[in-house]
């Protein structure tokens, strides 16, 4: 279903356009360039998810700066929330150790967090990053002053394809495999991730890493 609604749309403009039935407009060519993309954003989060899913699935762990790699994830975000006229904060706590992980897989945690942070928070929101160290676990929390996920659909925002507002089109809402993904490379972590949130109010993704003597 996922792969075939939007085929099927560019299917059906571009035989319209071919027929005479429609014209090649910047709107029509926009519109199936918004297809496209989503497409692509599908494929490559169906890639990723078979291969967390993947019996040989291997982490490059290695002792990695945490701090490093959420301020890199959180710099090349900015840009994108500055524009929407999101205010973007950071705050790490002192004396944060290194942390035995695969440096691009926590970074496309991070990510997914930030862009479901982005997509669900208006205009003069914000949105905060934090990250802290306690009783042998590195937490790192996403929190939004966005629109809030209500109490019936919150168990269900880390399943695939499963959107929190199911109006919104596939341009819009997203793929629906990002918070699966980063479940999945978390766990693969040896992690947990949670959610809780308030309607109207925001929401705060917590992921938890272990952490050795820490």
């Amino acid at each position: 279903h996922e792969l075939r609604t939007p085929l099927s749309n560019i299917r059906g403009y571009v035989e319209a356009i071919r027929d005479g039935l429609l014209e090649p407009s910047s709107d029509t060519i926009d519109t199936i360039h918004q297809q496209i993309l989503y497409l692509t954003d599908l494929v490559e989060d169906l890639k990723l998810l078979s291969e967390t899913e993947a019996e040989d699935f291997r982490l490059n762990l290695q002792l990695v700066s945490l701090d490093d790699v959420i301020r890199k994830s959180v710099e090349a975000f900015s840009p994108r929330a500055k524009a929407k006229g999101i205010a973007v904060s950071l705050s790490i706590s002192s004396g944060l150790p290194p942390v035995k992980l695969d440096r691009t897989r926590i970074a496309q945690v991070v990510d997914n967090l930030l862009e479901n942070a982005l997509r669900h928070t208006l205009s003069g929101g914000e949105i905060s990053v934090v990250a802290s160290v306690g009783n042998r676990k590195a937490t790192v929390s996403v929190v939004d002053t966005g629109e809030g996920i209500s109490p019936e659909v919150l168990p269900y925002v880390f399943e695939r394809f499963y959107r929190v507002d199911p109006s919104r089109t596939r341009t819009t809402g997203g793929v629906g495999l990002g918070l699966t993904i980063a479940k999945q490379l978390v766990q693969a972590h040896g992690g947990a991730i949670s959610v809780t949130s308030t309607v109207e109010e925001g929401s705060r993704f917590i992921f938890e890493l272990p952490v050795e003597n820490a």
